[in-house]
């Protein structure tokens, strides 16, 4: 299949990827990582999805958490995309991080791991933080603001900036409102990802980067 975003893989990323769906969609069987009536679109509307966070890069080296992973969307997709970059899979639900570390250890991503718990309990730091469609935008933030520490890696402009990354979709004006009334200060910067893809599917999706300002 051709991916929805222009992001470059080679062919053992692309195997990956492949073999992922694979492991996802038998998964799903047992358990509910992602919706019955869209398993059809796996690749294209999920895997395909995350995707779009290859239009950047993140710091070799650095760590950053997947906050409510579910079957590791994106987490293992940037598992994949970024091999020199360790990715934390939260999650409050033990069935869906003890999915995700099984399809760590089939696909060998040596660069994965999960934590399971409360999100808001997590203990570790990073400097970035993702999520795919979990929670409000303010909540969000006050999951990263609590375990963000300053990165290690030089920072340009080919990588995402230290903060959250998330992708979101629909009528967000509620939530960035909610977001900025919270936490006045911060600086959003909205990528509408049908300016990276022909994909009708992604016109009302966007990538949003949360950060202080510097």
């Amino acid at each position: 299949m051709k991916w929805p975003f222009d992001v470059r893989l080679s062919s053992e990323q692309t195997q990956a990827l492949r073999a992922y769906e694979g492991e996802l969609r038998a998964v799903n069987q047992r358990f509910n990582l992602v919706s019955r009536h869209d398993e059809a679109n796996l690749l294209a509307h999920h895997i395909g999805h995350c995707l779009a966070y290859g239009i950047r890069s993140f710091p070799s080296g650095t760590t950053l958490v997947d906050w409510g992973t579910g079957g590791g969307l994106p987490a293992i997709v940037l598992g994949i995309l970024f091999p020199d970059v360790s990715i934390v899979a939260v999650d409050s639900n033990q069935k869906k991080t003890r999915s995700v570390d099984l399809f760590v250890r089939r696909l060998g991503l040596d660069n994965v791991s999960t934590w399971h718990g409360r999100a808001e309990a997590y203990p570790g730091r990073a400097p970035f933080s993702v999520s795919r469609a979990t929670a409000p935008l303010a909540t969000l933030w006050h999951w990263h603001q609590s375990m963000a520490c300053t990165p290690e890696n030089i920072v340009n402009e080919r990588h995402w900036g230290d903060g959250l990354v998330c992708l979101k979709g629909g009528d967000l004006q509620a939530e960035i409102a909610e977001l900025h009334a919270l936490y006045p200060g911060l600086m959003l910067d909205r990528i509408p990802l049908k300016g990276h893809t022909s994909d009708p599917y992604f016109g009302t999706k966007e990538i949003i980067q949360v950060s202080t300002a510097s």
